[in-house]
C-alpha cells in the first residue's frame, strides 16, 4: 500500500513538472532594433472551438536598439502571445504586454496593450520574422 502511494507521489510530481516546466527562450532573430526569442515550452496546440489547427507560443521582443519612440527602452521587452496555423501559413497575436525596466533595475508591468477575443491570422510575409516562427514552431 505505501509502495503505490510513493508510486502514485512519484507519476503526479512528473506530470506537474511538465506542465508547468519553466520558460526556455530560445533567440530567433533581429529586427528593427528588437532581438525575437521564443519560448519553447510554451508552444501547444490551441483547443478553443473552431483553432484546433493553431498553435500558441509566447514571443519576447527585447529591446536592444532604440529605434522607435514607443515608450520602450534598451532592456524593456514586450511578451506576446502568438497563434500560427502551420498549414495556412498564417499567424495572429492573442495577447501583447509591455514591461519596462525601472530606475531600481527591476522589471515592471506597464501595460496590456491587447487582449483579443478573436485573433485575426494573416498571411505570413516570407523573409519575414513570422517566417522565422514558422521555423521554430511548426513540425
Amino acid at each position: 500500500m505505501k509502495f503505490k502511494r510513493i508510486l502514485i507521489g512519484i507519476i503526479g510530481s512528473a506530470i506537474a513538472c511538465g506542465v508547468f516546466a519553466a520558460s526556455e527562450w530560445k533567440f530567433i532573430t533581429l529586427n528593427s532594433g528588437f532581438a525575437f526569442s521564443i519560448d519553447t515550452n510554451s508552444i501547444t496546440n490551441v483547443s478553443e472551438y473552431n483553432y484546433r489547427q493553431n498553435k500558441q507560443f509566447w514571443v519576447k521582443q527585447l529591446v536592444v536598439q532604440d529605434l522607435e519612440r514607443d515608450g520602450l527602452g534598451v532592456g524593456d521587452y514586450k511578451m506576446v502571445l502568438s497563434w500560427i496555423n502551420c498549414s495556412a501559413n498564417t499567424l495572429g497575436v492573442k495577447a501583447i504586454t509591455d514591461y519596462k525596466k525601472q530606475k531600481d533595475g527591476t522589471i515592471k508591468h506597464e501595460s496590456a496593450l491587447l487582449a483579443n477575443y478573436q485573433v485575426a491570422m494573416n498571411p505570413i510575409i516570407p523573409e519575414s520574422v513570422g517566417q522565422s516562427f514558422v521555423r521554430h514552431v511548426c513540425p
